[in-house]
């Protein structure tokens, strides 16, 4: 059946709407405030500031401390070895017959899930770096299959690796007793701009699960905000 001119003018009018409603969606879309998956842990300060006759409040979330030690190639790291990537950090030693034994079994599960991904890393800082050196910490993460520069084991001063569980991390109670010994099975999610996005109990298989699935929707807040 032919179509009448001023249907088909009516018809062009029609797709120029709806292409147009269809650009304006997609503007307000890209407009959009960042996307953000998960929640920050951690709130270090919020400031307010006057904006064209208005107080704007902006809040500033945690970020994790700078550091230097070295890892099990006997190399040094620092924060800036994992700018634009996401980390997870823990804390375990060589020796524990304990809890680390089942964390970083778990762990290297969970590495192995992101193998060969250049935007996630892993780092396991040392609680007994006097006894575990760059040779114990190489044998270590042989024995965990550790990708080398995916999975970094770390070890140094033991005050600044303290000081990270601590304060950096939130992975550990401040206990200034007379064992000052720091011994926890958690575990944080670092993210692109070194905020804390989850703590997760790393002896919990049902907990580092979500770990994983919690690192995927950081990937995925990242391209989405880029």
């Amino acid at each position: 059946m032919a179509i009448s001119g001023k249907s088909l003018t009516i018809n062009i009018l029609l797709s120029a709407c709806a292409i147009a409603a269809l650009s304006v969606a997609f503007m307000r879309s890209n407009s959009k405030k960042p996307l953000h998956l998960l929640p920050y842990v951690g709130v270090s300060k919020i400031d307010s500031s006057l904006v064209d006759g208005k107080y704007k409040t902006d809040t500033i979330y945690h970020s994790v401390l700078d550091f230097k030690l070295t890892d099990q190639f006997g190399q040094a790291v620092t924060l800036d070895t994992f700018k634009n990537k996401i980390f997870i950090a823990n804390f375990f030693f060589a020796q524990c017959p304990g809890i680390c034994k089942r964390m970083n079994s778990l762990l290297e599960g969970a590495t192995k899930k992101f193998a060969g991904n250049q935007h996630v890393k892993f780092v396991s800082y040392t609680v007994d770096p006097r006894r575990d050196s760059v040779p114990v910490l190489l044998e270590y993460a042989k024995l965990h299959d550790a990708v080398p520069y995916q999975w970094y084991f770390l070890t140094g001063d033991k005050n600044e690796i303290y000081n990270l569980a601590r304060k950096s991390y939130y992975a550990a109670v401040d206990d200034s007793g007379e064992n000052n010994f720091v011994h926890t099975q958690y575990m944080a999610l670092i993210d692109y701009h070194r905020h804390i996005r989850g703590i997760y109990n790393g002896i919990d298989s049902t907990d580092v699960h979500k770990m994983i699935i919690d690192i995927g929707l950081l990937l995925q807040e990242e391209n989405q905000n880029q």
